[in-house]
């Protein structure tokens, strides 16, 4: 074994550690759960409520760090897909996504089904519709993360592995969805993009086609991504073991953060029922609703943190970012990959301009290509499902015109 193999093994089994203790903590948070309420005192009730917090928290630096050194060695990415796609026609990267979503559904439809995880109460399926705001919000993101130079969770890697581009990117991006947060931006969110909805009652799809049933939606969704993965040529560079294997793992961090935010949620209120009334409690839901993977709001939320300590609090989201940068500089110094790297002047501004659309793009979208595209698709969410459309559809018109732009200054 060389050197460098030696290096990638190494990351390899702490990548498998990494999920270990994510299920140790899964299972821990659970545990709470056996217990007698009534025989708890209210010390015991505050110690366990901190144990949970705590539990969360860790899980979320540990799936933060899966997801960085995942995509640090595989350069997982739908900007990149997107690009593939429109440049060389390569959709390896493409199917890899798709791995990931047929792990993810799958995981998530069982966690719901089985109790584990209370779906319809998560942001994605019991928000309202803003179909404008999923329509413009995602093919202003999918056209961002084209000239961005990658999506939501690679330019956080990029910028933890050395790509200065990638840290314009970052920092565009933060600046543009938080003023569209709680900034300038937010009048032109909420005053017309959000008073345009449909009035559903859910956004499940299951319940929407109540005529079909559940097992027949997933299968119908699971097949046509299992086509969409088989189909590729035989000399194709999916049938290697890096874009399977990437989605994979991907699909599973999408499974194990809704789990430990699940069992969070079921733990509080039932450890401490005096101070919560149940799941449809408004503080409850403020605080511990069912979440996934995304980086739309939390990117922001942590650069608010570094900069308001004292006024913030840490959450499953911050938790996660900081988690993302940790597991991408380990990764990447184990392998000898990172690398200070300044891209030319005009990278730069496509850096800025990708980062501000995207930030725009995916707080009025409600969500990333991680967030809608992957946690929220995997909940079978109508407006996860519309916006990954769009946010598709604006990557590919961007690298078409990103690429005639390149064919007329040559």
């Amino acid at each position: 074994m060389s050197k460098q193999q030696m290096r990638e093994f190494i990351v390899t089994l702490l990548i498998i550690a990494g999920f270990i203790g994510v299920l140790y903590l899964i299972f821990q948070t659970r545990g709470f759960l056996s217990l007698d309420p009534d025989s708890l005192s209210d010390e015991d009730v505050a110690l366990i409520k901190g144990a949970i917090r705590n539990h969360v928290l860790l899980a979320g630096l540990l799936i933060g760090g899966l997801i960085g050194a995942i995509v640090q060695r595989s350069k997982f990415c739908i900007a990149a897909a997107c690009h593939s796609v429109v440049t060389i026609r390569d959709l390896s990267q493409s199917r890899s996504y798709a791995a990931a979503l047929i792990v993810a559904i799958l995981g998530t439809q069982i966690l719901y089904k089985t109790g584990e995880v209370d779906i319809t109460r998560c942001i994605y399926i019991a928000s309202p519709v803003t179909w404008l705001s999923y329509i413009v919000g995602g093919f202003i993101f999918g056209i961002g993360i084209v000239y961005a130079g990658g999506c939501a969770s690679r330019i956080l890697v990029r910028s933890a592995e050395g790509n200065l581009g990638g840290l314009v990117s970052l920092m565009a991006f933060i600046l543009s969805s938080g003023a569209t947060l709680w900034g300038i931006l937010a009048l032109v969110r909420v005053d017309y993009f959000n008073q345009l909805t449909l009035d559903l009652k859910t956004q499940y799809l299951p319940q929407l086609v109540q005529q079909v049933p559940l097992w027949a939606v997933i299968l119908f969704v699971e097949i046509l991504l299992f086509a969409f993965v088989l189909s590729a040529p035989r000399d194709s560079e999916w049938w290697g073991v890096r874009w399977p294997v990437a989605g994979i793992a991907i699909g599973l961090t999408v499974i194990l953060a809704w789990w430990i935010n699940g069992a969070a949620f079921r733990a509080i209120p039932f450890i401490d029922s005096f101070s919560f009334t149940g799941p449809d409690d408004p503080t409850l839901l403020q605080t511990w609703r069912p979440k996934s993977l995304t980086f739309a709001l939390p990117d922001t939320q942590t650069f608010r943190y570094i900069i308001m300590w004292t006024g913030e609090k840490m959450n499953f989201g911050i938790a996660t970012v900081f988690g993302v940068i940790g597991g991408t500089l380990l990764a990447a110094h184990i392998t000898g990959t990172f690398n200070w790297v300044a891209p030319p002047l005009q990278q730069f501004k496509y850096n800025l301009v990708g980062g501000l659309l995207m930030g725009f793009g995916a707080v009025l979208g409600l969500g990333c290509n991680i967030g809608h595209g992957l946690s929220g698709f995997a909940t079978l969410s109508f407006g996860s499902i519309l916006t990954m459309t769009f946010i598709i559809i604006g990557a590919i018109s961007g690298a078409r015109f990103m690429n005639w732009q390149l064919m007329r200054e040559m």
